[in-house]
């Protein structure tokens, strides 16, 4: 008996270890560029996040962005709502040549929610159309265990 209950600690032990370096390997392939999603997020934090969205979408980096973006997003545009899906076959007909982000204000409704408004300064097609000019953006991140994800975009053309 005390053999088998040995047995059955090993077991668990190295169940365990497996699991844990599972879970390690997981988290090291995300890219190491993307900025910390640390537990407790600033206004800083969430506003290097959505940087390294719109950089990742400029790149056409679809890994780097599916890791940022909540598997039930949404995106509210002037030509629908989009769904992650829609919005990842949208990055294909699209071409930013440059967008800086400014009138950055980042608001935290709890500890698990950032809210984050700003204009953007965009240079960019979208299926062989110009469609340069100022946008006032939103987007809503929301803490997911350990990491932050984008759940909510939109952006709205300037007058």
């Amino acid at each position: 008996m005390n053999r088998q209950l040995s047995l059955l600690c090993a077991v668990l032990i190295t169940t365990n270890r497996i699991c844990l370096a599972q879970t390690d390997s997981e988290l090291s392939s995300e890219p190491s560029a993307a900025p910390s999603t640390a537990h407790v997020a600033d206004a800083g934090t969430i506003t290097g996040l959505e940087d390294y969205v719109w950089k990742a979408y400029k790149n056409k980096q679809l890994r780097s962005l599916g890791g940022l973006l909540h598997k039930t997003y949404y995106g509210v545009y002037a030509d629908g709502i989009k769904t992650l899906s829609m919005e990842v076959a949208d990055m294909d007909k699209t071409d930013i040549d440059s967008y800086s982000l400014a009138d950055i204000n980042v608001e935290f409704p709890n500890p698990s929610i950032a809210v984050i408004t700003y204009k953007t300064s965009q240079r960019r097609t979208f299926d062989g159309k110009d469609v340069s000019g100022n946008y006032y953006n939103e987007s809503v991140w929301v803490k997911k265990g350990d990491k932050w994800l984008n759940t909510f975009h939109t952006a709205i053309k300037a007058k």
